[in-house]
């Protein structure tokens, strides 16, 4: 069974509890679904959303206007950032956002070239019980049935309880849930 990460937010136990033990943890499909649903939830959301990650390094490209958005929801500290090859002084060349949002105090604008931000920064929830919530039904909903759902099955006629969101692997409810943690799409 592969083990899970310091990175993950929920283990194999947490899905088997949540599935009333149908889901063994020490199953390895167990920790494939469990894999495969953070990966899914975190790539709908834009980041890894939880838990804290420290002094994560994140290459941006340069946004050319006044606003440097990160991609992060829950800052916890930003550390260093660096234009184009230039140190900036966090404390007194910064306004920042715990939403990670960032300004000069200049006023001026970012450089708009790609790639080069570098930023090193301390972000992520501790707790994220709607993303938990997420995941753990998703994972849930994605072992009963090849078509990645409970069925409601009616004489020779099938069809999902689960209402699915248009184009994604999400239900509607798993979606609004994800929705609270998800980063604004760029322009």
């Amino acid at each position: 069974m592969t083990e899970p990460t310091p990175d993950d937010v929920l283990a194999p136990a947490d899905v088997q509890r949540y599935t009333s033990g149908r889901l063994a943890a020490d199953n390895p499909e167990t920790q494939r679904l469990l894999s495969a649903g953070l990966a899914a939830a975190r790539r709908f959301c834009g980041w890894h959303v939880a838990p804290v990650k420290q002094n994560q390094e994140v290459t941006l490209d340069g946004p050319g206007g006044k606003l440097l958005v990160l991609p992060t929801l829950a800052l916890v500290e930003l550390t260093s950032v660096e234009e184009d090859g230039v140190a900036l002084d966090v404390d007194n060349d910064l306004r920042v956002s715990p939403r990670g949002l960032v300004q000069k105090r200049s006023g001026g604008l970012w450089c708009r070239h790609y790639g080069a931000v570098q930023v090193t920064m301390t972000h992520g929830y501790e707790e994220a019980p709607g993303f938990n919530a997420a995941v753990l039904s998703f994972v849930d909903r994605s072992s009963l049935a090849p078509s990645g759902g409970r069925a409601n099955v009616i004489g020779p006629f099938q069809y999902p309880v689960e209402a699915m969101a248009a184009a994604s692997a999400f239900s509607t409810v798993e979606r609004s849930l994800l929705e609270q943690y998800r980063l604004e799409s760029a322009p």
